[in-house]
């Protein structure tokens, strides 16, 4: 009788989404030495081989299983493999629900929507009780799975149900040819990281807390609070650290006169760039320029 030490997911867990969770329940890699007793369950399941193949009963049917392929089955399928300890194989199984739930004030990733458009995908095996379907070169994932199970380091439980659960959805995008419906994210929206990327494409022009405001729909007030709230420092002494930064590129690489460059990375005057400059860089414009040009081409 097989004795060797089995490695499995044996504690139920779960991945929270907003409008939705991914329960595991079970998971583990199996081969010709294990044997399976005819049940079903309120779960769904996938098999999937990774060397050999597998004769499994669905429901009455008969189905072989090869290698890289997959079998998705649907909820309370009656199901067993056939026991056959002189077939060398190895194979893949997870027990799993996807189930809604409330939706919290975040609204991602990716709600209501992301949930509807799993549940359409997985109408393919619902309807039919079961999918079989090629799964070229994913062994990397349950074989990940596996180590983090065995070895158990720092994370290894979120590790293990997110790589059922990336599984999981490549195996839909694999079968499912229904187009979805949250091309658009739903989540909220991080302004302080849109008031960033405005200042990186705005930084050269007459740019202020009010027009940045204006331009992204919100008040001045919500924009310093958001900003502030992540990078822990104001909007505008970051847009001047920017506008300083570029102006050390043109400082090296051109023969352009202060009012030039000042112009360019946008600061009103080159009274204010040469304040800024010594204050943040802790020298004079032209003791950085002496110390950094580069040679130009002849």
């Amino acid at each position: 009788m097989h004795s060797q030490e089995r490695y499995y997911m044996k504690n139920i867990t779960a991945l929270n989404f907003s409008g939705y969770k991914f329960i595991l329940y079970y998971a583990e890699i199996l081969d010709e030495r294990i044997a399976e007793f005819p049940h079903n369950h309120a779960m769904y399941e996938i098999y999937y081989v990774l060397d050999g193949s597998i004769k499994i009963n669905l429901a009455g049917k008969v189905e072989c299983i090869g290698k890289e392929q997959a079998c998705f089955l649907a909820k309370d399928i009656k199901h067993h493999l056939f026991y056959e300890p002189d077939v060398q194989k190895s194979y893949f199984a997870i027990i799993f629900d996807v189930v809604p739930c409330n939706q919290d004030n975040l609204n991602g990733p990716d709600g209501l929507l992301e949930c509807q458009d799993i549940f359409d995908a997985m109408e393919l095996f619902n309807s039919c009780g079961y999918y079989v379907s090629e799964l070229y070169e994913r062994q990397e994932i349950p074989k990940a799975l596996m180590r983090e199970i065995k070895e158990r380091k720092l994370g290894w439980n979120t590790q293990a149900i997110m790589l059922c659960y990336q599984f999981f959805i490549y195996l839909l995008r694999h079968i499912s040819e229904k187009p979805v419906t949250d091309t658009q994210f739903s989540g909220k929206e991080n302004l302080a990281m849109s008031v960033s990327k405005y200042i990186h494409k705005h930084y050269s022009d007459d740019m202020s807390v009010e027009s940045v405001a204006e331009a992204l729909n919100v008040s001045p007030r919500h924009i310093n609070r958001a900003y502030k709230a992540m990078f822990s420092t104001t909007f505008m002494k970051n847009a001047n650290l920017l506008r300083i930064a570029y102006a050390k590129y043109y400082l090296c690489t051109t023969d352009q006169s202060i009012e030039e460059i000042a112009e360019k990375v946008g600061f009103s005057s080159p009274r204010i760039l040469y304040k800024l400059f010594q204050q943040y860089e802790g020298l004079s414009i032209s003791q950085y320029r002496e110390r950094h040009r580069q040679k130009q081409p002849d």
